[in-house]
């Protein structure tokens, strides 16, 4: 643990109004980064966090965490700052899967037959829970990874043709 963590630790549990608990305890640094994750006002601390904090597993779950509600030109500086080689490769993979959940459309990349044998179950889930394009949930419901993604993706073409693109 670095003196540098432990300000900025402290300085964003007082911020949050929450005591920082054993700044040598993961699970009480966590529990600080946590409440944190969810108020923009505390991206600039978190982003120090995710440089100084010594597990490279939260680092990462912090980056994991933050990917979809950054804007796409911010995201790799946030990827950048993880400790491993191994972390920055799975958020950049990441970021990749939360461009294309995010996007107009995920049909026209459908015109790969092998592009889906490279989505991750994350993704899958993802985009059979959300999805409202008629070609991607059917592909999903026939060929998904797994049944849950499968189910998913049925459920959510019967929910469109009972109430039509946006019901959930």
């Amino acid at each position: 643990m670095t003196a540098d963590l432990e300000a900025v630790l402290a300085a964003l549990a007082a911020r949050l109004g929450a005591d920082a608990g054993d700044p040598s305890d993961e699970h009480d640094r966590w529990a600080v980064y946590r409440e944190a994750l969810d108020d923009p006002a505390h991206l600039p601390d978190l982003f120090d966090v995710v440089a100084l904090e010594p597990l490279d597993s939260i680092s990462l779950g912090i980056v994991l965490h933050l990917l979809g509600s950054l804007p796409p030109s911010e995201r790799p500086s946030w990827i950048d700052r993880l400790g491993t080689d191994h972390s920055r490769a799975y958020a950049t993979r990441r970021a990749r899967e939360v461009a294309v959940l995010q996007g107009d459309s995920v049909t026209a990349l459908l015109d790969d037959p092998s592009v889906q044998d490279s989505w991750s179950d994350w993704l899958q889930l993802g985009l059979a829970d959300s999805s409202d394009e008629p070609a991607v949930l059917h592909r999903l419901a026939t060929e998904g990874r797994t049944k849950r993604v499968r189910r998913l993706a049925s459920e959510r073409i019967r929910t469109i043709e009972r109430h039509g693109p946006g019901a959930s």
